[in-house]
């Protein structure tokens, strides 16, 4: 079962505060009836509830949600998400891991081969069954909201061996069915390859030569342009967002928007950052966010810090909180009633 998400108080305030007021604007903002939501949540299905009570995701009239897909690895876990959150069908959580899936390639065994060829080979047979999860879930792109909120670490290894910050590249290159979409990121800081910290840093070092603006922003806002000298969180937070998000996204022409970068205390003693930003489709003659808004903006106001403590004590993030599980256990006792 993993984490107990009903009691992580400092992941709720990257939700509460970031997550769920951009996902309100962004449904104001593109005008849907019904948005497309691709997540990767625990059993307990916070992030699910919560759009789903603010608004911003509508079941059916069949009291299902529609347009809802879950990826999840644990097939014990997906029965219970699929209990818990009822989308329309079995189909709509896929059961994989995620880098897996959007990673995956042909080989010489695999090509010619459908998903539901009958092979002996067990490693064969792992491949083929990744190759159909693979070819699934692409036919689902584009959505509106990913929340890439994997176990994983987007920091270490280095992104060339780092098959999960590869899997996040490929959601920008089949996102291009969109104009514009929502994504959270979330990963821990608190463990970062050698070889990523020092691309970190020689990025920074990069900006703040060739930026006048860049350098001011970090000495009104840091005190300091020396890497070693900020403060922890936030050059990771500006390096996150200078050195991983934003050459992912133009590699395939996407404007970006940081919209907030949230750091918070897990239980567990480690430190997570959660990014939110929204991408528009770069256009010639774009009147949008240039590159170096982005950056000044994050410099300039990010990331907001919740230390496990402080956010113990945010009541607001509390209840808000309680209210999204009694809601959930309200939804979940219908679905009984029903049975």
């Amino acid at each position: 079962m993993g984490m107990n998400y009903d009691t992580y108080i400092g992941k709720h305030c990257a939700r509460y505060y970031g997550w769920l007021p951009a996902s309100k604007e962004f449904k104001n903002l593109i005008d849907k009836p019904s948005l497309k939501y691709l997540t990767l949540c625990a059993c307990q299905a916070i992030d699910v509830f919560m759009l789903e009570l603010e608004g911003v995701l509508q079941r059916d009239e069949r009291k299902r949600l529609p347009n809802v897909i879950i990826c999840e690895k644990d097939p014990g876990d997906a029965a219970e998400i699929f209990r818990v959150v009822r989308p329309p069908l079995q189909e709509a959580i896929i059961v994989a891991p995620l880098e897996d899936m959007l990673t995956f390639k042909d080989t010489d065994e695999t090509k010619g081969l459908s998903p539901e060829a009958y092979v002996r080979d067990r490693s064969l047979r792992r491949l083929l069954r990744i190759k159909g999860l693979s070819q699934r879930i692409k036919q689902h792109f584009p959505f509106d909201i990913i929340n890439f909120d994997t176990y994983g670490n987007l920091l270490n290894p280095a992104p060339e061996r780092n098959r999960l910050y590869q899997a996040f590249e490929r959601i920008f290159a089949l996102q291009q069915g969109a104009d514009e979409f929502l994504l959270f990121v979330t990963t821990p800081i608190s463990d970062i390859h050698p070889d990523v910290e020092s691309s970190l840093k020689v990025g920074l070092e990069s900006n703040v030569s060739s930026y006048a603006r860049v350098r001011r922003a970090l000495e009104s806002s840091a005190g300091t342009v020396r890497y070693q000298e900020i403060d922890e969180k936030k050059r990771i937070a500006v390096g996150f967002a200078k050195s991983l998000v934003i050459p992912a996204a133009q590699r395939t022409g996407w404007d970006h928007n940081h919209r907030g970068i949230f750091v918070y205390d897990a239980p567990s003693g480690r430190t997570m950052l959660s990014s939110v930003v929204e991408f528009t489709k770069a256009s010639a003659g774009s009147t949008g966010p240039t590159y170096l808004d982005d950056i000044i903006r994050v410099i300039e106001h990010m990331p907001r810090y919740y230390s496990y403590e402080d956010s113990l004590q945010d009541n607001e993030v509390k209840d808000h909180l309680q209210k999204v599980k009694e809601y959930r256990e309200g939804v979940r006792s219908e679905y009984t009633d029903r049975l």
